[in-house]
């Protein structure tokens, strides 16, 4: 297949205006250096006069590095002014490892840094392969531009290298994620036409999409289609997919339906496949399915995490049977899973609402000596039960304590407040008149 070819069946709505690459050389890479380090950079500048006596060394520490990854944007930054004054200079492949570790930086990936080192890269000499334009279409596709996505794509071509399925599903992925599934599907048929074979990681990106716009009856289709169409068979990502978005529809009977399925043809479900089912099950209140589940999960081998029991103690606190949430509490950490904010804040608002305020007390204190911040649904639960209890004086001291902590209080905060001070005065005023007319 020719470039013209390729790119004469691909030019479908304007997808074919972002290939060209007079569109990616117009683009100059204005993006800012987030969280780049000056001192390090010139730091390692400084060092390049007398550069490490075995540069093969130092490179293969660096790719042993690449490979454990980076905790901040400094030591990589400092990596690649290092290796790009070593005479002579290591080939696109070292640059492209560290590039790769550079993108999988957490929480905050350096995305922007990336593409400006590469530019450098080329613009010095250092001629980019196949696996530095898909890096880069990686990158841009994280940043939102899809547009320079694809003129990547063009370059590609250009030098020389044909388009393969892992472009596409990164192209894919970033259309995706820019809500433009239209897009995206009017591709995947192209590449298809032109015979590049969709792998699982093509499928699992169209479901994820078909999934996120709720589109339950083309993604069922593009399942059956699968099935009958490709030497590909769904796994437990695909199905557990579409059995979340068929919960969040309240369509349970087609997700129980489908966790039916899956098991019958040996593909285990995960904690993720439980965690969907049960929540699905405990919003349309049938505590009973929940708890049998929940009960196959354990038999199954499969190791409740943390959003289980939350969603249990949740279900338990819900239905008034919060002594039953602290036996799940209980549970939790005996099996060495640690609460967090949202399971203690659960159980505290079930003893609120029913009035337990000295037990809702307890849990705080257990939170707190747990290294758990309590966060404003905390306060909100408290002050709203004192309230309830017609204890405004200690409802009026939680604010206090909660605007002491730094939380800001929120709408639901001030009416529970306001709630509670306006029915304490009422009370009072009764009792002022009931004592007026007695005398």
């Amino acid at each position: 297949m020719t470039i013209s070819a390729f790119i004469a069946v691909t030019n479908c709505q304007g997808i074919l205006a972002q290939f060209q690459f007079r569109f990616y050389r117009r683009f100059r890479f204005r993006f800012h250096l987030r969280n780049y380090s000056r001192n390090s950079a010139a730091t390692a500048t400084r060092r390049c006069d007398g550069v490490m006596d075995d540069p093969q060394l130092f490179i293969h520490s660096i790719r042993e590095q690449c490979k454990l990854g980076f905790c901040s944007v400094d030591i990589p930054v400092s990596i690649f002014h290092r290796l790009n004054c070593l005479r002579p200079r290591p080939g696109i492949i070292v640059f492209n490892q560290l590039f790769t570790a550079m993108s999988k930086i957490k929480p905050h990936p350096p995305l922007s840094t990336v593409v400006t080192f590469s530019n450098q890269l080329e613009l010095s000499g250092l001629r980019p392969n196949c696996h530095s334009v898909g890096i880069l279409a990686n990158c841009f596709c994280r940043l939102g531009r899809v547009d320079f996505a694809f003129s990547l794509l063009g370059k590609r071509l250009k030098l020389g290298y044909p388009p393969d399925i892992v472009i596409i599903n990164t192209l894919l992925n970033g259309l995706i994620a820019s809500d433009k599934l239209h897009m995206a599907i009017q591709l995947l048929n192209k590449v298809v036409k032109l015979g590049i074979q969709p792998t699982l990681v093509t499928y699992g990106a169209m479901f994820k999409g078909l999934c996120r716009i709720g589109d339950n009856a083309a993604a069922l289709d593009l399942l059956r289609n699968m099935e009958r169409k490709t030497p590909f068979k769904p796994d437990v990502v695909i199905y557990s997919t579409l059995i979340d978005s068929l919960c969040k529809d309240r369509l349970l009977p087609q997700a129980l339906s489908l966790f039916k399925e899956m098991k019958a043809k040996d593909i285990l479900p995960d904690v993720v496949t439980y965690n969907t089912l049960i929540r699905g099950l405990c919003s349309l209140r049938r505590w009973d399915d929940s708890k049998d589940l929940f009960a196959e999960m354990l038999d199954s081998n499969i190791a409740p995490d943390v959003d289980t029991y939350n969603t249990l103690i949740g279900m338990y606190c819900k239905e008034g049977n919060v002594d039953e949430a602290r036996g799940i509490l209980e549970l939790m950490t005996k099996r060495g899973v640690h609460p967090n904010v949202i399971t203690y804040n659960a159980l505290l608002d079930g003893y609120c609402m029913r009035g337990q305020m000295a037990k809702a007390e307890n849990v705080r204190d257990i939170m707190v000596k747990d290294g758990i911040v309590p966060d404003v649904v905390t306060f909100n639960s408290l002050i709203n039960g004192y309230c309830k209890s017609k204890q405004v004086d200690k409802a009026r001291v939680m604010f206090k304590e909660m605007k002491d902590r730094g939380v800001a209080p929120d709408v639901f905060t001030c009416n529970s407040l306001l709630d509670g001070l306006l029915k304490n005065a009422k009370i009072d005023k009764d009792i002022s008149l009931r004592n007026r007319d007695g005398e």
